[in-house]
């Protein structure tokens, strides 16, 4: 049996990744050319990606964010019974924050506020803490002093404190969002547990995820964006909603500029990781690297949007898959349609040293509604907030909602995330019935009286405010 590590680049749409990840790519045995996540964001897309099914099947979306009622016999670890399961993600949704971590034997949640996740999460004491001024730094030099990891702890506190000074120059930020962390543990995670059993590993790297900002490291001559500049000082909103886009254009050729530089330095930092594993087991390692969904960048292919909100676009559905010392099996470019939902199939067939047939004629992907600001209008909500649901087929991509939308997009293969808007009011025949096993409209009806909130911490909901969920 074979190890598998599945690398998950947060928020990475396919065109970007084939030019700004040339080292991955060259690197790859097999490059699955028409991937396509089963739905728009981290949540519905990480359960489909364990689980096998789409979002109304695993009923993990919008409405429930709660990964702890899924139990690792749902999953496709059920079908590697011989493999220990690790992870490591700096994605707070694929977090203990929201259970995802139950799925695995051993699991390191990071972030920029804990680099180290074994001391005090220094953010969410400082939530906590009622003291101020000098007497707030005291109350958290005696905690951690108190703490198992007394060293950690305070190292947290100081990087939080570095962080925080250096935003407030203009000069790029001395560490980044997290990949170096979630290497490091990952490693360790290896490390520790040797080669007594095969392992599967899941990680997150969310570097590529807004906000962005310069980070030392990136190169600098992949875009111009001013040190100081930062897309967590603006809202995506005039862009989205009013449609603005020559008024924004310069934060647009910005986002557009940090999102390759993140992808570049992402491309070199698992690079780096990749090598890092390989050193710490003398079993034969596979690695599969894709992303969860991908981003829009407002451009026309996009519908002029920007980020990953409430729409099923190709700059959010086309993604990147390499395998990367894979069995003999796969050409260098496979052209079929392959699916998330088929994910766990293609692991687990890695790691018995297989190369299944997972590619497809027609895939299927939905979105069950968006994460909405509290004031948003009510036409808004009707917008944003609706079920999607799109079907691919050939050169075509069919597409209906919860508003009675049904269009026919034109595809290109040679053309990643791109799409062309070719007829209205189309008949999607049996599409619906053929690949969901609830019809749209009611199901969004059931998901909405069913909604729950998963109870937080307001350090989780600070970190969701700051990667613009709430």
């Amino acid at each position: 049996m074979r190890n598998v590590v599945l690398i998950c680049l947060d928020t990475v749409r396919k065109d970007y990744f084939d030019r700004f990840a040339e080292r991955l790519r060259e690197r790859a045995d097999a490059s699955f050319d028409q991937c396509r996540a089963a739905s728009g964001w981290s949540v519905p897309s990480h359960a489909s990606m364990m689980t096998g099914k789409l979002p109304h099947q695993h009923g993990i979306h919008v409405y429930n964010r709660d990964f702890s009622g899924l139990r690792r016999e749902d999953t496709f670890l059920a079908d590697l019974p011989d493999h220990r399961a690790f992870g490591s993600s700096a994605n707070v949704y694929a977090s203990d924050a929201f259970g995802f971590d139950l799925l695995f034997d051993d699991f390191t949640s990071v972030s920029p506020d804990r680099r180290f996740p074994d001391g005090i999460d220094a953010e969410k004491f400082g939530q906590e803490c009622e003291e101020t001024g000098l007497a707030r730094y005291l109350a958290f030099l005696k905690a951690s002093l108190a703490s198992d990891h007394p060293v950690q702890s305070l190292a947290n506190g100081a990087l939080v404190e570095f962080d925080r000074q250096f935003a407030e120059l203009p000069v790029p930020k001395p560490l980044d969002d997290g990949a170096n962390i979630v290497s490091r543990e990952a490693v360790k995670l290896v490390r520790e547990h040797g080669d007594a059993d095969p392992f599967f590993m899941f990680t997150n790297f969310m570097d590529a995820h807004g906000p962005l900002t310069h980070v030392r490291g990136y190169d600098s001559d992949l875009h111009d964006a001013p040190y100081s500049w930062t897309t967590g000082e603006y809202s995506t909103h005039e862009v989205n909603v009013s449609g603005e886009l020559e008024e924004n254009w310069e934060h647009i050729e910005h986002t557009r500029g940090l999102y390759g530089a993140a992808i570049d330095y992402l491309d070199r930092k698992v690079c780096s990781f990749i090598d890092r594993v390989q050193d710490e087991t003398d079993r034969e390692t596979t690695f599969v690297i894709t992303a969860d969904h991908g981003e829009n960048l407002a451009f026309e292919a996009d519908g002029g949007l920007l980020a990953h909100k409430g729409v099923l676009t190709e700059g959010l559905l086309h993604v990147p898959l390499l395998v990367v010392n894979a069995p003999e099996g796969y050409d260098d470019s496979e052209t079929g349609y392959f699916s998330h939902v088929d994910l766990g199939r293609l692991l687990v067939g890695l790691a018995r040293g297989e190369t299944p047939d997972v590619f497809e004629a027609r895939i299927a992907a939905e979105r069950i509604g968006s994460n909405m600001a509290a004031d948003a209008s009510e036409a808004e909500r009707r917008e944003w907030d609706r079920m999607i649901r799109v079907v691919y087929d050939g050169a075509d991509k069919y597409e209906w909602d919860s508003n009675g939308t049904r269009l026919r997009h034109r595809l290109d293969p040679d053309r990643p995330n791109w799409q062309e808007l070719a007829a209205e009011d189309v008949d999607i025949g049996d599409l619906d019935e053929a690949f969901f096993d609830a019809p749209l409209d009611e199901y969004k009806r059931e998901a909405v009286t069913a909604s729950t909130d998963h109870d937080v911490d307001q350090t989780t909901k600070s970190r969701l405010s700051d990667l613009g969920y709430i």
